[in-house]
């Protein structure tokens, strides 16, 4: 058994970036105050107090925007230090329970079904979530090579998962992990993901093991 290597903690989930709110009111509330401070009765000017209070307000808006500016800062040197980390899993395997790209290329298929399952199927879909195919499968395997033990079908994308049952009772369905070589690393919506042989991309956080390539 290929061993399994100690693999850096998945980034975590990316956070947003702000929308431009702080922004508008910054601006908004600088054009309504030196506006009011123009406009006003010299005979009646507005009170002292009052224009503490909107003074205050506009300092806490002004250090909003500046938040918001760093926050995004640190955001995007972070991504990027992921980046760079996950930059070492290039030419590596990882193992995902993603889409599967049908190549041509044997592959062993990972699973845990229940011990309480008399029966399992096989369940094969496009990436639209059609059923393609289905097969059955010994309730009591954990391994399958892809595609020997799977149905004809051609090249392309699948997903994968195990419908096991007991008696007439269906049970959850499984998961099916599977190893993908990776061969570039990129910073897509959801943060640093992972380009893998066949043209697939997952999300770095999604894989729960990596190992190095069996040799030849």
């Amino acid at each position: 058994m290929d061993p399994i290597l100690p693999f850096a903690e998945t980034p975590p989930p990316r956070v947003p970036p702000p929308g431009p709110s702080a922004s508008t009111d910054f601006d908004m509330f600088l054009t309504l105050l030196t506006t009011q401070i123009r406009n006003q009765d010299p005979l009646e000017p507005a009170d002292s107090t009052e224009y503490t209070a909107q003074l205050a307000t506009f300092s806490g808006v002004e250090q909003a925007v500046q938040t918001n500016d760093l926050l995004r800062d640190v955001l995007g040197r972070l991504e990027l230090q992921q980046a760079n980390g996950a930059a070492a899993w290039i030419g590596m395997e990882v193992r995902h329970a993603g889409p599967i790209a049908r190549d041509g290329g044997p592959r062993e298929l990972g699973f845990d079904i229940p011990p309480g399952a008399d029966a399992a199927e096989l369940v094969i879909s496009d990436p639209n979530g059609t059923e393609r195919a289905r097969r059955a499968i010994d309730p009591k395997a954990t391994t399958l090579t892809w595609p020997d033990d799977a149905p004809a079908l051609p090249p392309g994308t699948y997903r994968l998962h195990v419908e096991p049952s007991a008696g007439a009772q269906s049970l959850t369905p499984v998961p099916v992990a599977h190893y993908a070589a990776v061969e570039e690393v990129l910073l897509g919506p959801a943060g640093v993901e992972l380009g893998l042989a066949g043209g697939l991309r997952i999300p770095a956080s999604s894989l729960d093991a990596i190992r190095r390539p069996a040799p030849g």
